[in-house]
């Protein structure tokens, strides 16, 4: 739950480096990299709680893919319209299915009925 919140705050915080990426300095791609991989961990830590692990698994997958944009971006110039929409919608993903995971808790008489 815990990994949950954090990554629900990295999340939001992608979506505020892909609008506002001259606040971050000159490391933008590699703090980006930073919190991409940071998304996979926390979402893999996260895992291990979740009610249903379907948020997390589609956390995982964009942080991954978020990852691999970054890497390619570092290695040869993508886009710039490209990376702010990966960041975006990673950030925003991610965000969006942490929080779902860290609040969602179905009730034990609704486990217990079926």
């Amino acid at each position: 739950m815990i990994a949950n919140f954090l990554n629900t705050l990295l999340g939001l915080w992608l979506a505020y480096a892909a609008i506002f990426p001259d606040t971050l300095g000159k490391g933008h791609d590699g703090i980006v990299l930073i919190a991409a991989i940071g998304t996979v961990m926390l979402a893999l830590w996260a895992r291990r709680t979740d009610a249903s692990t379907w948020q997390s698994t589609t956390t995982i997958v964009a942080g991954v893919f978020l990852v691999f944009l970054e890497m390619a971006n570092q290695l040869m110039h993508v886009s710039d319209v490209l990376m702010f929409w990966g960041i975006f919608w990673a950030g925003l993903i991610s965000a969006t299915l942490s929080l779902w995971a860290a609040l969602y808790r179905p009730s034990q008489v609704a486990a217990h009925a079926d």
